[in-house]
């Protein structure tokens, strides 16, 4: 064999190798880009389980949310929503406060509460507390509330709205039931005989179904300067009062309102017994607004004498 032959051969036997070195790395590098596009996708599919397990983990939390609001006690429900509730502070002429035995709205325009709120249990049926009397400013409210002197020789009672009585389960109780926050101008024939007597059957519906929750006050749906005032700090003389009552029955609610205008009376307080939905639309204020909307409707467009009476 000649040499140049030898050399041509060996030539072949060289680019054949490179060939073939060629080829085993083409398919080692489609072996490893197939590789890290499995890594990838597998990554990728485990982002994926885990915003499933977050979506999963917030379903379970909205659930959870969603029954709570089914399972909320009758203290959730006292407030009702005014402006101040609604945007979670104090806004002009809306100052909340909480004492020990109820909460309230002060309406500095009129120097009355626009509602008062609580909920008595049969237990706090129990007397620890006898009425005090101690009458008087309630220092509290930023703009200072109403005097007892602003009363004095008007011919109004000083009418509880969270009535002593509701509250003489302690003596704090009792004794913050007196302050002038908690007070309203009221004629001496409808607080001393219509107003008495409800706050008494309320006691009774406490006793009978072990909690009732109660949001009460005056029905201030004109401008304070449209009616009567007594005293230096002109507290207004509402024209009707209004008392909202729930009480969970079994699994459900009940509930019922009553409408009283403030002056001598005739009949009985069941003469006054109106939907909740009737006292919203004089208020303006929005009652029980934690239920879903459906119980809500439900309660408050009507009410079953016969559950009550």
């Amino acid at each position: 064999m000649t040499t140049s032959r030898k050399k041509l051969i060996l030539i072949l036997i060289i680019e054949i190798i490179i060939i073939a070195v060629l080829i085993y790395r083409q398919k080692e590098r489609a072996r490893l880009q197939s590789q890290t596009q499995a890594q990838e996708s597998s990554l990728d599919q485990g982002q994926i389980q885990v915003e499933e397990k977050d979506r999963n983990l917030q379903s379970q939390t909205d659930l959870m949310e969603e029954g709570e609001v089914k399972t909320l006690t009758l203290t959730d429900l006292e407030l009702p929503l005014c402006p101040a509730v609604i945007q979670g502070k104090n806004c002009p002429d809306h100052e909340l406060h909480e004492y020990s035995g109820f909460r309230l709205c002060y309406r500095e325009s009129y120097e009355l509460a626009e509602w008062v709120s609580y909920t008595l249990t049969s237990e706090e049926l129990v007397k620890e507390s006898s009425r005090t009397n101690d009458f008087r400013s309630d220092d509290s409210i930023t703009t200072g509330s109403a005097s007892p002197a602003d009363y004095y020789k008007s011919g109004y009672d000083r009418g509880h709205l969270a009535p002593a009585a509701d509250l003489a389960w302690s003596k704090a109780s009792m004794s913050e039931s007196f302050l002038m926050s908690n007070m309203t101008p009221q004629t001496p024939s409808f607080n001393r005989k219509i107003w008495m007597y409800l706050e008494t059957q309320v006691r009774e519906w406490a006793q009978r179904y072990g909690a009732v929750t109660v949001v009460t006050g005056p029905v201030l749906d004109k401008k304070a300067s449209e009616y009567p005032s007594i005293g230096e700090n002109q507290v207004a003389v509402p024209e009707y009062f209004y008392k909202v009552l729930l009480v969970k029955d079994g699994d459900s609610y009940q509930a019922i309102a009553f409408l009283i205008p403030n002056e001598g009376w005739t009949g009985t307080f069941w003469d006054y017994a109106v939907s909740v939905d009737e006292v919203e639309e004089s208020t303006s204020l929005d009652f029980f607004a934690a239920l879903d909307d459906r119980t809500e409707s439900a309660v408050e467009s009507s009410f079953l004498p016969d559950f009550w009476k």
